[in-house]
């Protein structure tokens, strides 16, 4: 098991009681360039170490990762004063490549959170702001429901506790082994 994995794995831990520690900025850029970054939802990490998370096909993420793969994710622990930065190579998992894979992610969301899939195309106008109504059944995933695999290549870590604080880079080498170096923050 890499390094920074045994270390987030603590990190996740330590942070459990905290809600706010199931989520992680994702930054990816459209076609021109032009940077977003948004809050995303940490849905596990795979036994091959790619973070998982969830989204919709019709959205900006999904178009900007399927023109660029590379993204990077930053995910801070208030409690334990850490953050680490993964950059990473995104693959978007629909019905179509791994049904099986999307069924288990789309079981595991409550009634509120597949509803919440079944509202309308994001990002177009909404109903005078009258309450959003569902179009759909969510007892089954909706073809626009994916996963995306977030392979990471390169983490940077850094610890905001004491003075000086202290960090590592983790990399992978070409031979997928990971190399680790404590760096000056």
């Amino acid at each position: 098991m890499p390094q920074w994995r045994t270390g987030l794995t603590k990190s996740l831990h330590a942070s459990r009681s905290m809600p706010e520690s199931r989520y992680f900025q994702l930054a990816t850029a459209d076609k021109d360039g032009v940077p977003y970054c948004r809050t995303v939802v940490y849905r596990g990490l795979s036994d091959d170490n790619k973070l998982i998370v969830i989204s919709d096909t019709r959205t900006e993420k999904y178009n900007q990762l399927s023109q660029q793969a590379r993204a990077q994710g930053c995910w801070y622990f208030s409690k334990t004063r850490e953050q680490y930065r993964f950059s990473v190579n995104a693959t978007i998992v629909t019905e179509n490549e791994d049904r099986a894979l999307i069924e288990a992610h789309w079981a595991k969301l409550s009634d509120a959170g597949k509803k919440q899939f079944l509202w309308g195309d994001p990002g177009t106008p909404r109903n005078n702001g009258l309450p959003l109504q569902i179009t759909g059944d969510y007892s089954v995933a909706p073809e626009h429901f994916c996963v995306i695999l977030l392979d990471i290549f390169n983490v940077d870590y850094l610890n905001l506790r004491g003075n000086p604080q202290y960090r590592e880079l983790h990399r992978r080498d070409e031979m997928g082994n990971w190399v680790s170096q404590s760096i000056v923050p």
